[in-house]
C-alpha cells in the first residue's frame, strides 16, 4: 500500500494508545460526584502513544473545561460521565484512523499505474447492516 515507515509507526501507535485507553479504570471518590483514576500506568502508556501531556490528558477527563456565560470552568465527573468521555474519545479516535486508512487505500489503488484486475474484497460476517455512513 506504498506505507512510509513514518505512517506506519504512527497507525501503530494511534492504535496502541486507543487500546491502552480502554484499560483505563476510574473510581467515584466517596461522598463526592467527582471520579478519579484508579492508576495511571495505562493512562501514562496512551499519552506516550498520542504524544500528549499526561497531566492535562487526565485532567480534561476528569474535569473539562466548559464554557458557562462568558465564563471558563472545570467541570467536575461521575464515574459514568468519565468513562463514557474516555469511549467517545477513544472511537471518536477510531474512526478518523480508519477513515485516512481508507482514503490512503483507496488512493493507492487509484493510480494510474495499476491494473483494474485486481481488487481488494471485505466480508463482514459479523453482520449484514447496510449503512450510508459506516461508524465503526
Amino acid at each position: 500500500m506504498k506505507f512510509t515507515p513514518k505512517e506506519k509507526d504512527e497507525l501503530f501507535a494511534i492504535t496502541a494508545g486507543i487500546m491502552h485507553m480502554g484499560e483505563l479504570k476510574f473510581k467515584q471518590r466517596p461522598r463526592e460526584e467527582q471520579a478519579e483514576l484508579e492508576d495511571g500506568k495505562e493512562g501514562e502508556l496512551a499519552c506516550k502513544m498520542f504524544s500528549v501531556d499526561y497531566d492535562k490528558f487526565i485532567s480534561s477527563l476528569l474535569k473539562p473545561r466548559v464554557k458557562v456565560g462568558t465564563e471558563w470552568v472545570n467541570k467536575g465527573q461521575n464515574l459514568e460521565q468519565v468513562n463514557w468521555a474516555v469511549g467517545a474519545l477513544a472511537k471518536a479516535l477510531y474512526a478518523r484512523m480508519f477513515s485516512w486508512l481508507i482514503k490512503r487505500c483507496n488512493k493507492t489503488l487509484d493510480a494510474q499505474d495499476l491494473s483494474r484486475d485486481f481488487f481488494i474484497g471485505v466480508l463482514d460476517i459479523a453482520g449484514f447492516e447496510i449503512f450510508d455512513v459506516s461508524l465503526y
